[in-house]
């Protein structure tokens, strides 16, 4: 029997990275041995990674599985551009499934993110409560971003969907993506959000969990053309259970000829209100979102009914 045998570190490498990915930073060494005792502790953390990130149970009923036909094909329903010169659409990519016992709902929801040459430019909640819900949500630094249903224009945000601040106090990016990603992971748990939701009394107000991998890295090779600027990246979630309610985006951005800093912004994935914090301190703050139906604004909820 083969075992392998990671760095003690634990804060250092992440044991399944470097088992699939092995570097000079996170080095795995491969060792024979009989101890049973090293094989089930081997099996069981690989068990509980697998574990922590399975899907939600599928639908059992038939009007639950129609219902998840109609969330599953949002990906692909709406045609996303980042300009409405832009020949290309965005590649649409499903980030996560969830569902969230606390609000009901039928089927697994999903969070879809439309990616442009590597970085995401939008995101969507989609999820069935009484009707067919798309909460879309631009995570574009410029306006421009259009959305067609068919041939119908149903989105077109005229201002910025995030706004980046720099993160005090960060360490200048790695020169490897192994080190960034740690740097990533260090710097998120200085945040942390609490949702404020849909009513002026604190009764509602819940503190997320930030869920333990990020929803998507940066594919800096696709960006390396369009989004010149970009070292690297990473959107993190802010949970209800596994109901992303605050994205957090972390970049790595050189601008002119300025040595790289960690930049970030947050944006919502609710309709409700939302807070975050850096180091303890309001660093982001949304209220209730109300109009919800604006095609100029950087979010809107597009509903459908669920056929019979």
């Amino acid at each position: 029997m083969f075992v392998a045998v990671y760095p003690g570190n634990a804060n250092m490498c992440d044991p399944i990275e470097a088992l699939i990915a092995p570097s000079s930073e996170c080095p795995v060494t491969v060792r024979s041995t009989s101890t049973m005792c090293v094989a089930v502790v081997a099996l069981g953390f690989v068990a509980l990674r697998i574990s922590a990130a399975a899907e939600p149970s599928a639908p059992e009923s038939e009007r639950d599985k129609r219902v998840q036909l109609l969330i599953d094909a949002t990906a692909e329903r709406y045609r996303l551009r980042p300009a409405s010169d832009a020949q290309a659409p965005l590649d649409p990519q499903v980030a996560i499934r969830w569902r969230n016992p606390t609000r009901g709902g039928q089927a697994n929801a999903i969070l879809v993110l439309w990616v442009h040459d590597g970085r995401p430019a939008a995101a969507a909640s989609v999820f069935a409560l009484g009707q067919l819900r798309h909460e879309f949500i631009s995570l574009s630094r410029t306006a421009g971003l259009v959305a067609h249903d068919g041939d119908k224009l149903v989105w077109s945000p005229t201002i910025a969907g995030v706004r980046f601040q720099e993160v005090t106090d960060a360490p200048i990016p790695a020169e490897t993506p192994v080190a960034r990603l740690r740097q990533m992971k260090e710097l998120v748990r200085r945040f942390s959000a609490t949702l404020t939701g849909w009513k002026s009394s604190e009764s509602q107000h819940e503190e997320l969990r930030l869920l333990p991998q990020p929803l998507y890295r940066y594919d800096l090779k696709a960006a390396k053309t369009t989004h010149p600027e970009l070292r690297d990246g990473a959107v993190f979630a802010f949970a209800q259970g596994t109901d992303p309610e605050a994205l957090l985006l972390l970049e790595a951005v050189a601008e002119g000829d300025h040595p790289p800093s960690w930049q970030y912004a947050f944006a919502r994935a609710t309709s409700g209100g939302l807070e975050a914090q850096l180091d303890g301190k309001l660093a982001w703050k949304v209220e209730q979102l109300l109009d919800d139906k604006s095609i100029t604004s950087p979010q809107i909820v597009l509903r459908k009914v669920i056929p019979e």
